[in-house]
């Protein structure tokens, strides 16, 4: 008769597994108990130093209500004697015509808020997931941080901001854009913001460039112009030197439109296919019309 001989679990092996099952639970107790408070300390430090920053930084922070006092260049348009047809636009550095937003297309107003700040109308004035994305995003490209500004973020940083990429502009224009948020409206936000963004070559403003690129109002421009009008302010100059990008960069902003519930599949893939031209060229910024800076 054969036995199986089953080797014994000798009595220091128990020992010793009891021993390291007890500190095992110990360990976390112990960890918690040192850390305290070093990390309350911690926490302390950092918080005064953070407020000693926001204070440093807010000592001369510009007035948030400039952005309703400050006075507006605006395009000098002269028309024919029957007052319809424009001959001639004369601005300085900067073509732009203003419009209230009650007069924008909703597809005008939806494709820009898709492409540049989805959560526009629920956030206080800064997306902090899109803020660390674009931080992390900067890292893996070793470049600088982009894609977190929200729509309030960057009027701060177009109307009274300078241009500078420095922490003290960003924490500026970040508690800038907290300030404006609390003394104006979504839609007052929106419209300035329509009214002050650089869509490439001069022009300023979503009506200036309705008008260079496509040779009509804003209020009459369908869904593929809106969406192209909305691709431009990332990089005005890249997508006008390339209808390529430009076209992919139209069609991403209909992908988006078309996920946030703004259009129906229907309306993006027709919209996609739609082929648009611009009627300006995109180093003169001669249009129909004739333009002419100061």
């Amino acid at each position: 008769m054969k036995y199986e001989y089953i080797r014994p679990t000798s009595h220091w092996k128990r020992k010793k597994r009891r021993r390291f099952l007890k500190l095992g639970f110990k360990l976390p107790k112990v960890f918690f108990k040192n850390a305290f408070l070093p990390g309350l300390i911690l926490v302390i430090v950092g918080s005064l130093f953070s407020l000693a920053a926001f204070a440093w930084v807010s000592r001369d922070l510009p007035d948030p209500n400039a952005l309703l006092k400050r006075d507006v260049a605006q395009t000098t348009k002269i028309y024919d004697r029957t007052g319809e047809r424009l001959l001639y636009e004369i601005h300085g550095d900067k073509n732009r015509t203003l419009i209230k937003l009650e007069e924008i297309p909703e597809i005008v107003k939806n494709a820009t808020i898709a492409i540049e700040d989805q959560q526009f109308y629920k956030h206080q004035g800064f997306n902090p997931f899109r803020m660390a994305v674009g931080i992390v995003w900067g890292m893996i490209t070793k470049g600088r941080p982009q894609g977190g500004s929200t729509i309030t973020q960057q009027l701060v940083k177009n109307a009274i901001l300078s241009g500078e990429r420095t922490v003290g502009r960003k924490i500026k224009e970040l508690i800038l854009s907290i300030a404006i948020e609390q003394r104006l409206s979504k839609d007052q936000i929106l419209q300035l913001y329509l009214n002050e963004i650089g869509y490439g070559s001069s022009n300023y403003g979503v009506e200036a460039a309705a008008r260079a690129y496509f040779g009509k109002s804003v209020k009459d421009v369908d869904l593929a112009e809106a969406a192209t009008l909305a691709a431009l302010p990332k990089a005005p100059t890249t997508y006008l030197n390339s209808p390529e990008k430009l076209d992919a960069r139209r069609d991403l902003v209909l992908k988006i439109m078309f996920d946030e519930g703004f259009i129906t599949e229907s309306q993006k893939i027709d919209a996609q296919a739609e082929e648009v031209v611009l009627v300006q060229d995109a180093e003169t910024g001669n249009a129909d019309a004739d333009t002419t800076p100061l």
